[in-house]
């Protein structure tokens, strides 16, 4: 799965993934260096409205346009969406389908669990420090009071070579040359699957970092702290 990921240049979104600011992103700390976005959080997310790709505030959870009508059971809290099981999902294969978007993030954490008492968290991401993209699909929801809730969940796969002795699940990273064709509405389902592929190791690389990291109000730089190197042998991490 995919718990925690860090988006700490978000600047770097408009020119990276050449999008512009979305009306409901003004007078928000969009801007604002996350060391530690968690479930339930809002965070930016790259659309595409009438061709343009456009940044908006979403909430990472998704929450589907049913689930807040009168009566509606309470749905599971949908921070991913399993690759291999879009399909077999109304509300997956539907967003798959209508409503896709790019996820920034420049890292993301796994937690190693060799110790299950103590696990241990992991920093993963790409020594270039640039902006990536996890495939996201989003939805549209009315709240009780009536106000428009925008949501998101973060696709994931079976692991690469680096997460896979941390993990057995990894967000799904989007190569560059498929955000275009995601983000299109005229990709269909089938098509926009093909693109959803394991991700190469690439550059990235992962290290041990701080368990301050474990509570999710943590939101500062000691969150990406490496520990030092004494402390990752000793935990068999290195």
């Amino acid at each position: 799965m995919c718990g925690r990921y860090t988006l700490t240049r978000q600047e770097a979104i408009v020119e990276e993934l050449q999008a512009t600011l979305g009306p409901n992103v003004l007078g928000s700390e969009w801007w604002k260096p996350r060391f530690n976005v968690a479930p339930t959080q809002p965070s930016p997310v790259v659309t595409l409205h009438d061709g343009v790709r456009t940044i908006e505030m979403m909430r990472w959870g998704l929450v589907p346009f049913w689930a807040t009508k009168p009566g509606a059971a309470r749905p599971p809290l949908m921070i991913n969406a399993r690759v291999e099981s879009l399909h077999a999902k109304q509300w997956f294969r539907e967003a798959l389908d209508k409503r896709r978007c790019l996820v920034p993030a420049d890292g993301f954490f796994e937690w190693k669990r060799d110790d299950p008492k103590h696990p241990m968290p992991i920093y993963l991401r790409p020594d270039s420090r640039k902006i990536i993209a996890f495939a996201g699909l989003w939805a549209k929801a009315k709240t009780a009071d009536g106000n428009e809730q925008l949501s998101f969940t973060i696709i994931t796969s079976a692991p690469n070579e680096l997460v896979k002795p941390v993990h057995d699940r990894m967000p799904l990273v989007l190569d560059e040359s498929a955000y275009a064709a995601w983000l299109d509405p005229t990709v269909t389902g089938e098509g926009a699957r093909a693109l959803l592929t394991i991700p190469p190791v690439g550059d990235w690389h992962g290290v041990p970092v701080s368990p301050h990291v474990n509570k999710a109000t943590n939101d500062d730089p000691r969150c990406v702290e490496p520990l030092e190197v004494g402390a990752a042998k000793q935990l068999s991490l290195l």
